[in-house]
């Protein structure tokens, strides 16, 4: 019964002095932040997942690409425009998140000289090839640092590398 009553004149203490409004104020604010900083999560894992699965295939499909001719220059193109296509299929309009695009820099297609008639390389190389992609993200909510306050496109980059599934005869 004790309980009960102290609680009833904090109650009306807090009520008569308007804490409990600044309570709420404060409460607000900071769910609002953390709100804010979620959506921007959220755009990050959703990005960082597009951009990985992307770059991911377009290795697959380089790594599967056959050349038109016999000739390792042949084969290396079609792995380039295989991860192109493969890249350009993940291409859908987002509101935050762009298209993931291809890397031609961080392109490489290495058969270790076994295409033109060299031997296969030893044991723990293997022919392989590196694909890589990038991602432009504009979050909803720019988080601005001071010093920083240019709200700028975030740029998400992947690379994957796979082992060459089928070389050109020597």
């Amino acid at each position: 019964m004790r309980l009960i009553d102290h609680v009833k004149k904090v109650r009306a203490k807090r009520v008569k002095n308007g804490s409990s409004f600044i309570e709420v104020a404060i409460a607000s604010i900071a769910l609002g932040v953390i709100v804010f900083f979620g959506l921007d999560a959220y755009i990050w894992m959703q990005a960082f997942m597009i951009n990985d699965l992307a770059c991911r295939d377009a290795c697959r499909a380089a790594a599967q690409a056959q050349g038109s001719t016999n000739t390792p220059l042949a084969y290396k193109t079609a792995a380039q425009n295989a991860a192109i296509r493969e890249l350009a299929q993940h291409s859908v309009p987002r509101a935050y998140i762009g298209n993931p695009t291809f890397v031609g820099s961080g392109f490489v297609w290495n058969d270790f000289g076994a295409s033109n008639g060299g031997p296969m390389p030893a044991l723990p190389q293997t022919p392989f090839v590196r694909v890589q992609s990038s991602m432009n993200v504009n979050l909803p909510v720019p988080i601005l640092i001071p010093g920083a306050m240019e709200a700028k496109a975030l740029v998400f980059q992947r690379s994957y590398a796979m082992p060459i599934v089928s070389l050109p005869p020597p």
